[in-house]
This record gives C-alpha cells, sequence and structure tokens, in this order.
C-alpha cells in the first residue's frame, strides 16, 4: 500500500543521499560546436563544490591529508590496446577520462571561496583517479573534488594510497560509469607521446612530443624515482596530468618543469634561458601501490 503524500515527502527527505545523487553535472563547460568554456568550467567548479558541501556531501582535507599515509590498495586496471592512435583518436577516447583535480579553499584577501585547477586520470570505472601527492597535500584546502572531460563535478571521498617520494597519490571519488585509462609501464626513448592537461587553466589542452630522456632522480629527500623527460608542453596546473603513449596507454604523470640558463649572478638572477626540462614520474611508481594490478 502506498504512504499517503505527506508521509511520502518525509521519507524522502529522511531518505540518505546516494552516491549517484553526489554527482553533478556542469553546465556549458563543452560545447556543442567543440570548444572548451573555460570560464564556465571555473565558475561551476566553485558554484558545484560550494552545494556539495552544503548538503554534506564532501570529505574535508584534513581527513583526506591523514589518509595520505596509505601504503597500497587493491585495483584492476584496464590493459592496453594493441592499435597505434592519433592524436585525435585519444582525445576522442579517453578525454573522459582525465579530471581536473579541484581544492575548494577559503580566501585570505576576500571573503570568497575559490577553486584551484590540477590535473589527473581515472584508473576504474567506480571513480579511483590518480594525481600527484603534492596536488593532495596542500593544507588550505577545505575539501577535493574532480571534474571529469565530460563535465561531471563529483566529491573526493578517500585516498587509497600515496607516496610522498614518488609524488603519486591514488584517490577515490562518489558515483560510477567512469572512463578508466589502460596503464603501461613500457617507455622507450624517443617515443611518440601525447599530454591532456590544464596548464594555467587552460582546460583540456592537448600537446605532443617524444620521450627525450629516461632518468633516475636522486635529488636529496626525494628519489630515487624513475623519470621521464617529454617535449610535450606543459605548465602549473598540469600536475598529475597523463602522458599517453601511441597505444592511449598512460606512461607518466606530468611532475615538473626545469629551466637551464647560461648565466646566474651572484644575486641568484638568472638570465638567457636555455631550456626546460619537462619531466614526468614513469607509472613503475603507481604499480608500486597496486596490488591485483592488471586485468
Amino acid at each position: 500500500m502506498k504512504p499517503p503524500p505527506v508521509i511520502l515527502i518525509a521519507i524522502l527527505l529522511a531518505s540518505p543521499v546516494g552516491a549517484a545523487e553526489k554527482v553533478l553535472r556542469a553546465k556549458k563547460a563543452f560545447l556543442p560546436t567543440g570548444e572548451v568554456n573555460d570560464r564556465a568550467i571555473l565558475g561551476e567548479l566553485n558554484r558545484k563544490t560550494g552545494q556539495l558541501r552544503e548538503a554534506d556531501a564532501t570529505v574535508k582535507g584534513a581527513d583526506l591529508l591523514k589518509q595520505l599515509s596509505r601504503k597500497k590498495c587493491k585495483l584492476k586496471l584496464t590493459a592496453p590496446g594493441k592499435r597505434k592512435l592519433s592524436a585525435a583518436e585519444i582525445t576522442k577516447q579517453f578525454r573522459k577520462g582525465v579530471v581536473v583535480v579541484s581544492g575548494y579553499y577559503k580566501c585570505k584577501r576576500c571573503p570568497d571561496w575559490h577553486s584551484s585547477a590540477a590535473s589527473g586520470f581515472m584508473l576504474t570505472k567506480d571513480g579511483v583517479f590518480c594525481t600527484s601527492y603534492h596536488v593532495v597535500e596542500n593544507k588550505d584546502n577545505d575539501t577535493l573534488v574532480i571534474m571529469t572531460g565530460d563535465g561531471r563535478i563529483a566529491p573526493v571521498i578517500e585516498v587509497l594510497a600515496a607516496n610522498k617520494t614518488t609524488d603519486l597519490a591514488i584517490l577515490r571519488v562518489a558515483g560510477s560509469g567512469y572512463t578508466p585509462l589502460p596503464i603501461s609501464t613500457s617507455a622507450t626513448l624517443g617515443e611518440k607521446v601525447r599530454v591532456i592537461s590544464h596548464p594555467d587553466r587552460r582546460f583540456y589542452t592537448l600537446s605532443e612530443g617524444i620521450i627525450s630522456r629516461r632518468w633516475l632522480d636522486q635529488k636529496s629527500g626525494r628519489g630515487p624515482r624513475s623519470m621521464l623527460t617529454i617535449t610535450a608542453d606543459f605548465a602549473k596546473g598540469s600536475s598529475g596530468a597523463p602522458v599517453f603513449n601511441e597505444y592511449g596507454a598512460v606512461i607518466g604523470s606530468v611532475n615538473n618543469t626545469q629551466s637551464t640558463y647560461y648565466n646566474v649572478k651572484k644575486d641568484g638572477v638568472k638570465d638567457n634561458l636555455q631550456m626546460v626540462f619537462k619531466n614526468c614520474v614513469s607509472m613503475r611508481h603507481l604499480m608500486e601501490l597496486i596490488e591485483n594490478k592488471q586485468k
């Protein structure tokens, strides 16, 4: 027997919010004519994160920071394909799985809340994704959300595994039905690569290049870690972005740039920029965080 209307309304209001209801949709972020609307993405990230926070659908950034001590998680990853893909094919097939990782923070110079923007990529259909450790390790963040390449906005609900030395973190968001990206640890000097990232809030920028160097990072307190230097462009806001090989598999995570100047004066001023090295973390280190690796 159906309950009276008034009772039914009360039941609905008392029902817990399901995972699917915690996933919102960004409006006018991707236009039907093909353009990416950067202003709409920023505005929607800020508005929708505020809505999720007000609905108690988010997890506190302080709680996520505590979970960064987790070392391992169990995942089954998507295996790489066997056919070479063009840059256009990689974008069409995998852009949905490239995410904007956004920290929501209270401004110290005005009364407003703002949203930051870094990069990441999906690992599983049920919302597990990867980004840089330093993207998560920000004490100013009240909470974290992601936006997918088809405009889904969801709260980060848990850190599954992380490693500060290799600067990688695996997290989970609410919802399901995401687009996972295949992973490969194979990287050959000279092979072609593509990057989809968000340099300086220019969302879903595609760049292309080659692997120009493979090397071991042994900086004090950081290494050793296996690194790839690539000629594909990226900039601030690209941290955690996927580096694709020609088969559409992710072989690296965007990490940092190093600039080489001809002159360094006694006062520390540098001039005559000669070269910028664009460095990425090998997916070998992602595999170190995962049990039950690939399907």
